[in-house]
């Protein structure tokens, strides 16, 4: 016997994809697995496309809300209580897996106790094609990090772990996480991956193992048009400082990132005042006159807008 993986499915309108998503787990080569499928009081015919599903003997438990939690995050706790195995999967609804997902970050996850999550490059998979993100291509089949240091590298701008569906962690690392992740509804997976990811390793598998769907329906590209996601990158942008991952020396460097992304969405957003407050949000982590700022970052962002100016 293997260690039981737990596979939690969250579900909120997407019927069309469940035969897909719910085929590609119960077809991967590694077997120990149990299902728990949750769906957030979907308004289209999920119930009925998830109850083809009620009797597979790896189907443990099958939950439908009657009113919408507004959350995926707190779906996932959900998940978590009901989860029996050593290791979790969630397996977003709306993408699939290669047969031998699950097999090859096992393989990983068990050489080494000290790796708290393993996750696999992703194919995205778009209407008009399906392609592989350049920036996940590393020259090892594996690369290990310490913890600590993912947090550093990947979790301050970017979210190396942009789809829960690309990893799979151990049960036990739970009892670390930071339990405000389920206060968000954007950014929620970076406060929870980080809070596992820093109690021991991380382990990235470069092989497009998982395919991750981009459609407008997404919950990123509402947060984006709405402001959330640029309002809760602010709130862990606080929380990071306090945990000292944010200093002197890269706190320039992050705020600058965000700034420049509100820009680049600027004709994404639902209308002109949002795209300003989060402007506003984001410039006055960079403005010399803010006296809410430390001193030293202050005379760093008066240098850099100096440098800025000369021809």
């Amino acid at each position: 016997m293997h260690p039981l993986v737990s596979v939690i499915i969250p579900n909120y309108n997407y019927a069309h994809f469940i035969p897909q998503r719910i085929g590609t787990v119960l077809g991967q080569t590694y077997r120990d697995i149990e299902l728990i499928i949750l769906d957030d009081a979907s308004t289209d015919n999920s119930r009925e496309a998830i109850e083809k599903y009620r009797g597979e003997d790896r189907v443990k438990h099958i939950v439908f809300n009657t009113s919408n939690s507004g959350s995926t995050f707190k779906q996932w706790e959900k998940g978590f209580q009901l989860a029996q195995g050593e290791y979790i999967w969630i397996a977003e609804c709306d993408d699939y897996s290669d047969p031998s997902f699950l097999e090859q970050l096992m393989k990983v996850l068990e050489k080494d106790p000290d790796i708290k999550i393993a996750f696999s490059n992703s194919y995205w998979v778009t209407p008009e094609s399906t392609f592989i993100n350049k920036d996940y291509t590393i020259a090892s089949p594996v690369k290990v990090y310490q913890g600590k240091d993912f947090v550093k590298k990947h979790l301050l701008k970017e979210n190396y772990i942009y789809n829960a569906s690309m990893a799979v962690f151990r049960k036990d690392a739970l009892a670390s996480v930071d339990k405000s992740f389920k206060d968000y509804r954007s950014c929620g997976d970076k406060v929870f991956w980080g809070s596992i990811a820093e109690k021991g390793k991380v382990a990235f598998v470069c092989k497009p193992l998982n395919y991750f769907r981009i459609h407008s329906g997404k919950v990123t590209t509402r947060s984006i048009s709405s402001g959330l996601l640029f309002r809760e990158e602010h709130r862990l942008f606080q929380l990071r400082q306090r945990q000292g991952y944010i200093t002197w020396q890269n706190r320039y460097d992050v705020a600058s990132y965000f700034l420049q992304y509100v820009k680049r969405m600027k004709d994404s957003f639902d209308n002109s005042q949002i795209y300003a407050d989060c402007l506003r949000l984001w410039a006055n982590e960079l403005t010399p006159h803010n006296p809410a700022l430390p001193l030293s970052h202050r005379v760093l962002c008066a240098i850099m807008n100096l440098l800025k100016k000369k021809p």
